[in-house]
């Protein structure tokens, strides 16, 4: 069936051809090596190049952003290395005032070099926490041990904190 319909084709096309004279062949010739030109440049050149072109003009900008990274991660490597504030001396005294701030009595409170071990019955659990991350921040304080009992009212606990002032340097 398909090479009927294609021998048919073939003699359609050669009774069309034959059917011409040399001068129409010759602008028929023309016509399809043309269109076969147009054909190859609209799927392969005219996408490339126009690709290249907008390539062209976004990397003028694209080198402006990428002069504009390296400065930021060089300006924040220098303040990683160097822009540290060292922490506040960790005294017993600050530290009961901070608690007395946030309206926290500790049963216990011990200060030794960087160490803190705090004792807090009843208290917010909330407002600990709170306490916890100003202390973070400020002080530099880090949890290294935590010993929380709930006790029946909401958001109170009991609690055992040992924190540890990291320095610069760790």
């Amino acid at each position: 069936m398909k090479t009927g319909l294609l021998s048919a084709v073939n003699a359609s096309a050669a009774t069309f051809w034959n059917g011409r004279n040399e001068r129409e062949r010759t602008i028929l010739r023309v016509g399809a090596a043309a269109l076969a030109t147009l054909l190859v440049y609209a799927i392969f050149f005219g996408p490339a190049l126009g690709g290249r072109q907008k390539l062209s003009e976004a990397l003028p900008g694209l080198r402006q952003q990428a002069a504009e990274m390296q400065a930021l991660s060089k300006q924040a490597a220098e303040l990683s290395t160097g822009g540290a504030a060292e922490a506040p001396p960790l005294s017993q005294e600050t530290l009961a005032a901070s608690f007395a701030s946030r309206g926290m009595k500790p049963q216990t409170l011990a200060v030794t070099d960087d160490m803190v071990r705090v004792q807090l019955n009843p208290v917010s659990f909330a407002g600990l926490l709170e306490w916890l991350d100003d202390q973070q921040k400020v002080s530099h304080l880090t949890v290294v041990d935590a010993n929380f009992i709930a006790l029946p009212q909401t958001d109170m606990v009991n609690a055992t904190l040992t924190l540890k002032q990291q320095r610069s340097g760790e």
